[in-house]
């Protein structure tokens, strides 16, 4: 028994490439469409510009992403790391149904890691003949439990290696990119945890970036079709039960009466216009085990922070720099610009393990010349940012998972990059940079929002050395001597895992 496990972990299960896939590329021809049409009129009186429009509430992101799906008429291109079998997931695939069902072509591309309680749904989706799914470094056991486990451990330097990347296109003519995956709680859906996050639509050139990008994930060698990893994707009669199970969920979730579909040329008079940039990390060979140089997304925004003169403002989910960024934080700061950083805290943090990082180096943060915020999981903010009845009760999390900084309020990045070591190192990121003090100011106000007292914990270091948290509750002024509104358990674990030094894989 001994032999045949230590020959699993060896690689006995092994990932055979896929070598004769179709190259495909986005559509080419978005002037065909209506969506490219009221695009590109848009964009006359804006030359090289693009337009942008901020989805600052999980509802707004859902009902955004179904009128745009009903006003497609070509190609749907869609990335992500996390598409949840769950009421916004199935929603959505039904709405790429629909799509598909009208001769639309739609691709889907997504992460290998977290699609384990997906798999019936996309091989039911996988069948239409005009969806073709493809599944980001895959693990070479697709069967859970144990075995995948170590699959994991057998293959780890490649596997812990993740798509990172969320993009949503359509008809090459709109495009959606920020920090949220497909699934309840980025969409204001959750009864036990809703997240703030945020995104940009966008029309313009930068689409045909944002497509660029997509096409070079779609056609590595590490995306494989999900009929070529799951054999029995062909099974029609366990297609065909799906099928009719799903349709009992989609009526029972009874989604579609919170979605009335809007037209998109309605939106036009929103969008703030500006020059940008689409930032990736580039894709990998399988063999590629290089894990300790920065990538691209991380390069790009550390050479933007480094010419920043007044002000670095940051909201990031998961707050893990590495040793370049400590410095380059003392740097800025020893020149006299403000850099002011908000994260989760322990208590609205939904990994514990992530915030054990950050713990380890929040100190040196503070040391070094940040201002730490720490978002509440009793924000007020939470009332008008998340959608939903109850969802901002004592029984519901309220967590942040937006990834945005704000440099100098000229130069705004929006996208999937998390300031830690994982989206610096390891998992692979998408993110925009645009040029535009209007979009700039509105983003660092809606981030200055969540830093207030009745929002956020403000972290110093007190007289002493040690930390101090401090807030406002009913009213008044309130001071913290550990992590605030945590138990004594959650605290433990979060000191025990900061004890290690393992930035890199949170």
């Amino acid at each position: 028994m001994l032999g045949c496990t230590s020959a699993f972990i060896a690689g006995c299960s092994t990932l055979q490439i896929e070598n004769e896939r179709e190259i495909s590329l986005a559509f080419t021809n978005p002037l065909e469409t209506s969506l490219g049409q009221l695009s590109a009129t848009a964009s006359v009186t804006h030359a090289e510009k693009s337009g942008f429009l901020i989805l600052n509430t999980g509802h707004d992101a859902l009902l955004k992403r179904v009128s745009l799906l009903d006003e497609a008429e070509q190609a749907i291109d869609l990335q992500y790391y996390i598409w949840n079998n769950d009421k916004s997931g199935r929603f959505l695939a039904q709405q790429l149904l629909l799509a598909a069902d009208k001769g639309i072509h739609v691709r889907l591309l997504l992460d290998d890691f977290n699609t384990g309680d997906s798999d019936a749904l996309l091989l039911m989706m996988n069948a239409h003949p005009n969806i073709d799914i493809r599944i980001y470094n895959p693990n070479a056991s697709q069967k859970g439990g144990v075995r995948k486990t170590l699959a994991f451990m057998g293959d780890f330097r490649r596997l812990n290696q993740r798509m990172h990347n969320k993009s949503f296109i359509v008809d090459s003519s709109v495009a959606i990119v920020g920090g949220r995956n497909i699934g309840d709680e980025y969409f204001d859906l959750n009864s036990e945890v809703n997240f703030r996050d945020r995104e940009l639509l966008a029309i313009g050139p930068i689409v045909t970036e944002v497509s660029k990008s997509f096409d070079a994930f779609w056609n590595n060698e590490r995306a494989f079709s999900i009929s070529h990893i799951r054999k029995d994707s062909a099974d029609k009669e366990k297609n065909l039960a799906f099928r009719k199970s799903f349709e009992k969920n989609i009526r029972q979730d009874n989604l579609s009466i919170l979605f009335n579909s809007i037209e998109f040329k309605s939106w036009l008079g929103e969008m703030i216009w500006a020059t940008a940039e689409v930032t990736y990390d580039q894709t990998r060979a399988m063999d590629e085990n290089n894990l300790n140089t920065p990538k691209q997304v991380a390069n790009t925004i550390r050479e933007i922070a480094k010419r920043t003169t007044d002000e670095l403002l940051i909201e990031s989910a998961y707050l893990v720099p590495d040793d370049d960024g400590l410095t380059l934080l003392k740097e800025l700061t020893g020149r006299g610009v403000k850099v002011t950083a908000l994260t989760n805290s322990l208590a609205s943090n939904d990994l514990t393990t992530n915030h054990s990082g950050y713990a380890r180096q929040r100190k040196e943060l503070l040391r070094n010349g940040a201002e730490l915020f720490e978002l509440r999981p009793d924000a007020q903010s939470c009332k008008h940012l998340v959608e939903a009845p109850n969802a901002c009760d004592e029984n519901t999390l309220f967590g942040l998972h937006a990834k945005s900084i704000v440099f100098d309020r000229k130069i705004v990045f929006v996208g999937s990059f998390n300031l830690n070591q994982r989206s610096i190192y390891l998992n692979s990121e998408l993110g925009l940079i645009v040029h535009s003090t209007e979009l700039a100011d509105r983003i660092a106000r809606d981030i200055e929002e969540n830093l207030s007292s009745v929002n956020s914990w403000k972290v110093i270091l007190n007289n002493k050395g040690n930390l101090q948290w401090t807030g406002i509750k009913d009213g008044e002024v309130i001071n913290y001597n550990h992590e605030p509104e945590t138990g004594f358990r959650r605290r433990f674990n979060s000191k025990f895992f900061s004890i290690f030094p393992i930035e890199k894989y949170l």
